[in-house]
């Protein structure tokens, strides 16, 4: 029986991308697919998001057939080397733009490998293996879970969330306006790291502010599911938000400052935490464009439906 072996890297903390392909497979299997998740070491799984999806390991000596279907993050390209003689077929999942998490060798691309199908959720991402590549890359919706991220007024309080694992400017911009006193003080800030996904997304629902520092991402995911929260969003696109994140005009959904500018960013939290708290309600209509950008991506049936135009054509369902 022809399968859907997606590959993952043996990355034990919470990660967009690691949970997108554990999504993706759960998603497959959903519809029928026999689709799984490769790991390198047994007994290594990832299971801060909620999603179970049936695992193999490398460790183990799993036989894979020229039927099967390899699926390959943009971050495994040694994965693409060992199995460039592989007969069957090989997918790319592009989730970052930047070719620093490519690791090719000068003068190679994906096509050197014999890559000729790429997936991904970013327009952006799209856009750039066309033009760096060559490779047309297949959209793949993206999806933030409504039963997580979900807006609800009465769980709100005076509370800023970051992440850190990629970036920790916005740690050093909390550290300068605390030094302030007032109001800075007044509001709790959350760093969000090595959390379950229940955890994060709890956070993000009581937070009023979404603090994005980070300056590579592919489709900056985090922003939409803070959108979905209800949370103000101040920061940078990743360049990859740049596909939904709105700075001004009647559909603005967020603060956005220039990719990397720090000094920038604290002047523009600043005045924004300021009028927030001599005026709470001071950019409902931001965050209700938000959350109307947000639930243009809460729709299970766009994904699955995108996963099935890419798989059906290649494997037959199992039922």
């Amino acid at each position: 029986m022809a399968r859907i072996i997606y590959f993952s890297p043996d990355f034990p903390q919470p990660s967009g991308g690691v949970k997108t392909l554990y999504r993706h497979v759960t998603r497959l299997v959903e519809m029928g697919f026999d689709a799984w998740i490769v790991h390198q070491k047994y007994p290594f799984r990832a299971t801060w998001h909620g999603y179970e999806a049936p695992t193999l390991w490398l460790s183990e000596r799993p036989r894979f057939t020229p039927e099967d279907v390899l699926v390959i993050p943009e971050v495994m390209h040694q994965v693409m080397q060992q199995t460039a003689r592989f007969s069957g077929e090989r997918v790319v999942i592009a989730l970052s733009w930047s070719p620093t998490y490519w690791n090719l060798p000068a003068g190679q691309t994906w096509a050197s490998f014999g890559i000729r199908r790429v997936i991904t959720k970013s327009p952006v991402i799209q856009e750039y293996l066309r033009w760096c590549m060559g490779l047309e890359a297949t959209l793949i919706s993206e999806y933030v879970t409504p039963e997580r991220y979900y807006y609800k007024q009465e769980t709100k309080r005076p509370k800023i969330c970051y992440l850190t694992r990629k970036e920790r400017s916005a740690t050093w911009l909390q550290q300068v306006l605390q030094a302030k006193g007032a109001p800075f003080t007044g509001f709790e800030w959350m760093p969000l790291r090595e959390l379950s996904e229940d955890e994060y997304a709890r956070h993000l629902r009581e937070a009023t502010v979404y603090v994005t520092t980070n300056m590579q991402e592919g489709m900056n995911s985090s922003v939409l599911e803070a959108m979905a929260c209800g949370c103000l969003v101040v920061g940078f696109s990743g360049i990859g938000g740049g596909a939904f994140m709105r700075s001004e005009g009647p559909g603005q959904n967020c603060f956005l400052v220039e990719n990397g500018n720090v000094p920038e960013l604290g002047r523009r939290l600043e005045t924004v935490l300021r009028k927030l708290a001599d005026q709470p309600v001071a950019f409902s209509d931001v965050v209700e464009n938000g959350l109307e950008t947000a639930r243009a991506y809460q729709n299970a049936e766009d994904e699955a439906n995108s996963l099935r135009a890419v798989f059906a054509p290649l494997v037959s369902p199992c039922s």
